[in-house]
């Protein structure tokens, strides 16, 4: 919970409803809220496209948790992020193009300690990817399984997580992947979202791949 500090006084809020409402703005595909000291809010990152300005965004971030909740937030706390996928393949070729696809996938807990494994699949091939951290760790366990098992597929080039978490939309439960791939052109950046369907574990692992996917293509050309 974050405290209020504008005319809600002490009044304590759901951080996962000032989320949701945020992402509720035009444009915004996310939004993650950090606390500090006390619970008030320290930090706003929000992912969004690139069809309206920063400075906007933010404008409207501080109107909607000002109005709907009554706080009131310092605008040098808010991170805008706007992604924008590069043109990789017209969609006639990429829909010809072969596509990973999740086999299946496991998770299992051994004390502290979570073990994900997926099972991906290729023109017949499988590939296998393992990702071991503390439970803590969450989506991004599963992201990095997927990207463990992709490894093969990309050439000896080194793919990073920027972002792997369930947000909020409507009323609806995405998981939204970022991924970075770096390429003698420098970093490649690409998304990929699947709606939480059956588990959060799965929809990671779908949202994980579908970003993949792009970047696959781009080695397999």
């Amino acid at each position: 919970m974050a405290e209020g500090n504008g005319a809600g006084g002490d009044q304590e809020i759901v951080l996962s409803e000032v989320e949701s409402a945020i992402g509720r703005i035009p444009s915004v595909t996310a939004a993650r809220i950090v606390t500090g000291q006390g619970g008030r809010i320290a930090e706003v990152h929000i992912l969004a496209r690139r069809d309206r300005a920063p400075k906007q965004l933010v404008r409207d971030v501080q109107s909607v948790a000002l109005a709907t909740f009554g706080l009131d937030i310092d605008y040098r706390t808010v991170s805008v992020v706007q992604l924008d996928d590069p043109p990789i393949e017209d969609d006639a070729a990429r829909a010809s193009s072969p596509r990973v696809a999740l086999v299946k996938i496991s998770a299992e807990v051994t004390g502290h300690a979570t073990e994900v494994r997926v099972h991906l699949g290729l023109d017949g091939d499988e590939f296998i990817g393992v990702a071991r951290g503390p439970g803590s760790s969450g989506m991004r366990l599963v992201a990095r399984a997927v990207v463990d098992a992709i490894t093969p597929l990309v050439k000896g080039s080194a793919v990073d997580i920027d972002f792997a978490e369930i947000v909020p939309a409507g009323p609806h439960q995405v998981a939204l992947a970022v991924l970075r791939m770096g390429t003698n052109r420098g970093d490649q950046i690409v998304s990929g979202s699947a709606v939480v369907a059956r588990d959060a574990t799965d929809a990671m692992a779908r949202a994980s791949l579908a970003a993949l996917n792009r970047l696959i293509g781009t080695q397999r050309t």
